[in-house]
């Protein structure tokens, strides 16, 4: 019998929601033939979370998990449903490469779903569209300058441990003019050499209950621990 990992945060600020759409994202992501798993599910249901006026519960959501769980997966299901809607989405990452294999996983998540689109290949400014709904999801490499004058429903930052002040004060206003505005702040725990602060001062701001709708799931330890206890493998990776 397969063991799973802790499919619940070990740490989480999940604010209440009236009603949640992730059942409309969950449903067209599985259609590509992909399955999400328990802990996908949960987090995607508290990010699609809707308050009483119809809005998102969440207008910054982060969370932060180790490498090779699947948390990429979160904002490929955002995305999907953000082009089945009409969204405009910019999804910018620290790394070209990242943002381009972010590209490639949205689109054959579309191709397995039998998802017609129009794209562009250019390395650090892909772009993938759907033109029956005008949704539309732009692939950016971060940098001080990068979304100025541009405006979008949902702004993603990939490989948020690598955010920096600089990054985010040329990128926070391009969701400013949208009517359901929404920023998901996506990483893995901050090394010694990450260049960025926001995400954990995000984070930090978030637990210590000093933030306004702004959600924040982290799945870690509180201390330094052995590296091969088993049991805290299975805490930390949900995967």
């Amino acid at each position: 019998m397969t063991k799973l990992g802790n499919q619940v945060p070990t740490k989480s600020v999940l604010l209440p929601s009236k009603n949640s759409l992730y059942q409309e994202a969950i449903t067209l992501y599985e259609k590509s033939g992909r399955k999400a798993q328990e802990w996908q599910k949960a987090l995607m249901k508290a990010v699609m979370g809707l308050n009483k006026d119809g809005l998102w519960t969440h207008t910054k959501f982060g969370y932060s998990l180790p490498r090779r769980n699947g948390k990429n997966e979160i904002v490929a299901i955002r995305e999907l449903w953000a082009l089945s809607v009409g969204e405009r989405v910019l999804h910018t990452a620290h790394r070209t490469t990242t943002s381009h294999a972010a590209w490639e996983r949205l689109l054959s998540l579309l191709d397995k779903s039998g998802i017609e689109y129009k794209s562009i290949r250019a390395i650090g400014r892909e772009y993938v569209e759907l033109e029956d709904t005008g949704g539309r999801v732009d692939f950016r490499t971060r940098s001080s300058k990068g979304g100025l004058g541009e405006g979008f429903d949902l702004l993603v930052i990939d490989e948020a441990q690598e955010y920096t002040e600089d990054q985010e004060s040329a990128l926070k206003y391009v969701v400013t003019d949208s009517k359901n505005p929404q920023t998901i702040f996506c990483g893995t725990p901050p090394t010694p050499i990450s260049s960025g602060t926001v995400f954990l001062n995000l984070r930090n701001s978030a637990l210590a209950g000093e933030t306004q709708n702004t959600g924040w799931a982290e799945w870690s330890v509180d201390e330094q621990s052995d590296p091969q206890d088993k049991k805290l493998w299975y805490l930390t990776n949900p995967s």
